[in-house]
Formats: C-alpha cells, structure tokens, sequence
C-alpha cells in the first residue's frame, strides 16, 4: 500500500524535524512543521510564539480532553478555550496541507487528526536518553547541565498537548504503524524506512 501523508510525532532531540526533512526532500514533497504552528497563528491574528506558549499550558486532565473532544466532534466554537480554538484551528491547517497532496507533516497530532484517511502513515520516533542529550547539546545550543530538565520539558509539553486533545497516550505504539529508534538504527536508516513503507517497498 502507499501513503500519501507521512505524520511524525517525535520525543524531543530524537532527530524527528530531521528524519521528516529528509524523508520529504527524498520522496520530493513538502515537510510541515513549524509551518503548522505559523498558518495557524496567522488565522487567529497572533504570533507563533503565544500558540507555543498554548501549547505548554495546555490542560492533561480527562475533564479537558473529554470537554475537548465533545466540542471538536460537534463543530461547536463557542465556548473553547484558547488552547481548544488553538487545536480546532491546527486541525484544520493540517486537514487543509492534506488536502494539497502528498506531504509530511511532523507533530501536532497530524495522524490523530488525518485519521480517517487511509493513505496516512503514522510514525513514532523515540531514542535512548544519552543520544538525545549529545543531540540537544550539539545540534540545538543546549547547556549540558540542563540538557535533562529540558528533554523532560519538551517531552512532557508533547504529551499533554497530545492526550488533551486526542485522550490517547502521546507514545502508545498502538497509535502508530511505525514506532523507531533513532538511536538504535540512525537517522538515516529511520529515512529509509520511512520511504520504503509510504512507497510500498
């Protein structure tokens, strides 16, 4: 079977942002990601930066997802919080990159929303503690001696942001049709596999 739409979630300097990158420059098709987060706060006329700072602060609790849930199902906008509009508006940005053709699109519960598809190959990148501290300390100008406060911060703000608005657990390989150590297969080898499953190889 091929896939048209690749969705990547990724635990924090698990090398996901690049493994999507090269994964889309290799089957020649746009990667989404920050570009998300942009549309979206161009659509409610902020700035990227708040939406981030939304997506910290978002609620974990089942109350919230449940609330979420029922309110995104029905269509209904009035009365969503600023991080539900905020979901509401990512979901349809990311419907409409869809819609476009064939793409990547790394995080933001992408393969949750796109689930209905079924050209959608969802994908989880995880890898092992020491890997991803060299990585946040080399790659993004992490100081060492936060480098584990700051995986733990990234990983947990992925994980509410993902059970608030979904109520499934953000790495629960049931929720994936590829789970992925990076550290264990490298970076380059997660590309390929990633190629050869969305062309069907």
């Amino acid at each position: 079977m091929k896939y048209n739409i690749i969705a990547i979630e990724r635990e924090y300097a698990s090398g996901g942002n690049e493994i999507g990158e090269r994964t889309a420059k290799r089957l020649d098709i746009p990667c989404y990601g920050q570009e998300v987060l942009n549309r979206a706060a161009k659509l409610m006329k902020t700035v990227p930066e708040r939406l981030l700072h939304l997506e910290e602060t978002t609620s974990n609790s089942l109350l919230y997802s449940l609330g979420m849930a029922a309110k995104v199902m029905t269509g209904e906008r009035d009365g969503l919080s600023e991080e539900g509009a905020l979901y509401v508006t990512e979901e349809r940005v990311i419907k409409d990159m869809a819609l476009q053709g064939p793409c990547v699109i790394v995080g933001r519960c992408a393969g949750w929303i796109l689930q209905e598809r079924k050209d959608v190959l969802r994908v989880f990148i995880h890898a092992d503690r020491e890997f991803r501290k060299k990585r946040a300390v080399e790659d993004y100008g992490i100081d060492e001696a936060s480098a584990e406060n700051t995986l733990k911060k990234f990983d947990r703000r992925r994980s509410n942001f993902y059970h608030a608005n979904t109520g499934r657990a953000w790495d629960d390989k049931k929720g994936y049709h590829l789970v992925l150590d990076s550290s264990a297969v490298g970076i380059e080898q997660c590309v390929r596999i990633i190629c050869n499953t969305a062309e069907g190889r």
